[in-house]
């Protein structure tokens, strides 16, 4: 009988990976499957002033015990031989994009998860899918033969398990598991809750109310007992995971699914005292968020600020709701400095944040009760648009942003917070 295959292709450590495959210092004696034969790397927001945090680590590094999230200083204490790279965001982006293009060659049936993530999905036993392990590998050669990156692949009747298999391939020597659906029930039963994906916090609540210990703990909770204490929801999809369950379709089109909103925060060069030089920042991530907003073709009507002060401790993020929807950086930055003002407590600031949501389709419509210049705005903010996509983000900028506080030309420079190339 013919039935779906799925699986989770995950790329190790993709950042660091990107950095060791493009660097030809690293290049001789690289081998697919020996994490030892790549160096102990790296990538760190700063690596010149020897501050910030690991973004990603080479598996040599890891055995050292570095660990994202880890600060550099840290880091460099465990090995002093560490290579350090600054992250370049539109190198990884791009390589994501071609390996994704790989994983639909190989699978058609397929859904980006994440920048470095994919599942797919293909009809078992056929003549093109005849051995799943086969066609897995066919894969994990290709991406090393194209890219020279490494990944894992899980493979399961459905996508939750083909997730849970992607985590037992870590362990794998050839890095490819498969689960068949009489052995899943045996192989979740002696899963640490720890370990049970996609429940987060709730996997603490399981083993503190009920001491479950395992995921065949929670399969032995009645259905009743688990949505009395998580709810409808997701005592529902905590009773079917345990059990293996997931009807998940393959959806091709969900990564590039329309934002519920947009927002953009920066972490400031320096600690800002003075209302005048947030004030700027505000109002250039405001500017970047808007013009998302409109590009997508909605407005929102719920305007963010959030602060976090100096030393990275303490701050706030508030939100407000206007009675009509905008898109007019102009028409709420007003807003967005009242609730700066309500909330700030005078000390210095170190991290901004704007967002805007609570989203609706843009109409051709403007009304006019709230905002009388919406329409002259709405012309000024086309031809601005039209010049950053033609021309880039600095083809034209606010005057503030060349006063000392203004943040604009280094942010241009960044994807994500991060240096591009």
């Amino acid at each position: 009988m013919i039935q779906m295959i799925y699986g989770l292709v995950d790329m190790q450590s993709f950042y660091a990976s990107c950095e060791v495959a493009t660097r030809g210092e690293f290049a001789r004696g690289r081998s697919q499957y020996d994490d030892a034969t790549d160096p102990s790397l790296v990538v760190a927001g700063d690596p010149e002033h020897r501050r910030g945090i690991i973004l990603a680590a080479t598996p040599a590094a890891k055995a050292k015990g570095i660990t994202t999230a880890m600060t550099l200083g840290e880091s460099l204490r465990l090995d002093r031989q560490l290579i350090v790279v600054k992250p370049r965001m539109e190198l990884y982006l791009e390589v994501s994009v071609r390996i994704q293009q790989t994983i639909q060659q190989h699978f058609p049936l397929h859904e980006q998860f994440s920048v470095d993530e994919a599942f797919f999905a293909f009809p078992y036993p056929t003549g093109m899918f005849y051995d799943p392990i086969m066609v897995s590998k066919a894969l994990k050669d290709d991406i090393w033969d194209q890219f020279r990156i490494r990944c894992r692949i899980g493979l399961g009747p459905n996508k939750w398990i083909a997730k849970m298999a992607n985590k037992a391939a870590k362990k794998a020597a050839n890095g490819i598991v498969w689960w068949k659906e009489e052995q899943v029930q045996q192989e979740l039963e002696k899963i640490p809750v720890s370990e049970m994906w996609g429940v987060k916090k709730r996997g603490e609540v399981l083993q503190r109310a009920f001491g479950c210990q395992t995921i065949g703990d929670v399969a032995a909770i009645s259905r009743g007992q688990l949505k009395q204490r998580f709810g409808n929801v997701w005592g529902e999809i905590l009773f079917r995971w345990s059990h293996g369950i997931d009807r998940s379709p393959i959806d091709p089109s969900s990564y590039m699914a329309p934002n519920k909103g947009y927002s953009h925060r920066t972490t400031l060069s320096r600690d800002y005292a003075e209302r005048s030089e947030i004030g700027i920042v505000l109002l250039e991530l405001l500017d970047e968020v808007c013009e998302r907003v409109r590009h997508s073709g909605q407005k929102g009507r719920r305007i963010s600020v959030g602060v976090t002060y100096a030393g990275f401790v303490g701050g706030f993020y508030k939100a407000k709701t206007l009675g009509e929807y905008v898109d007019d950086a102009k028409l709420l930055y007003p807003v967005c400095l009242a609730l700066f003002d309500r909330f700030w407590t005078g000390g210095s600031v170190r991290a901004v944040a704007v967002g805007l949501d609570d989203l609706i389709e843009r109409t051709e419509m403007i009304q006019l009760s709230l905002f009388e210049d919406a329409i002259k705005n709405s012309r000024l903010n086309t031809v601005v648009d039209d010049l950053h996509t033609r021309f880039g983000e600095l083809s034209v900028y606010r005057a503030s942003s060349l006063l000392p506080a203004g943040q604009k030309k280094v942010r241009s420079s960044k994807i994500g917070g991060h240096t591009a190339r």
